[in-house]
């Protein structure tokens, strides 16, 4: 009597049904994935933004002097008046001649202080209570000015909300 050898394994159709399956189960889950991305890139940004309010702050009051965060203008290292900070991105730097313009960059106050680059999908716009559109200034003294501040970060994807950074005239930074 010949043995017969017993073989494992899977046979051809049963391997295709299941990468089938598997290629059906990454198909729905893929988009809540880029959403769950998306999300966090947003997050990313919002709490950049805070802590680059926060710093921004910090360093006015450390240096007795005032410090701006504002939009980029095209040389990238200077200030100009905007809502639209998703265009350009933003930065902060040291204004001590309270001229709303970055100061010349020098050993002991290098400038500008933070520089950031576009958000990439996303759209930044400041709001101010006053309707003006000039940078964010923090006073040697921790103040932002006369008006309150709104920074409000949203995605450009479905579904996106918005997430808000609120910048009080006493200087006081909330993320929302």
């Amino acid at each position: 009597m010949a043995n017969k050898q017993i073989q494992a394994g899977f046979t051809m159709m049963e391997l295709l049904v299941v990468v089938a399956i598997a290629g059906v189960l990454a198909s729905l889950a893929a988009p809540a994935f880029t959403g769950f991305i998306n999300s966090a890139k947003q997050s990313s940004i919002t709490s950049q933004v805070y802590s680059d309010l926060n710093r921004a702050r910090g360093e006015a009051i450390k240096r007795n002097s005032r410090v701006l965060f504002c939009k980029q203008d095209a040389t990238g290292i200077g200030c100009i008046n905007g809502t639209q900070y998703h265009t350009s991105g933003w930065l902060v730097c040291y204004d001590t001649d309270n001229d709303d313009v970055c100061d010349t960059s020098t050993a002991a106050a290098p400038n500008p202080i933070v520089l950031h680059a576009p958000p990439g999908n996303m759209t930044m716009v400041l709001t101010r209570a006053d309707g003006t559109t000039t940078p964010i200034r923090f006073n040697p003294n921790g103040t932002q000015g006369t008006t309150a501040a709104t920074l409000t970060i949203i995605g450009s994807w479905s579904g996106s909300t918005a997430q808000t950074v609120n910048i009080a005239a006493t200087g006081n930074i909330y993320k929302h």
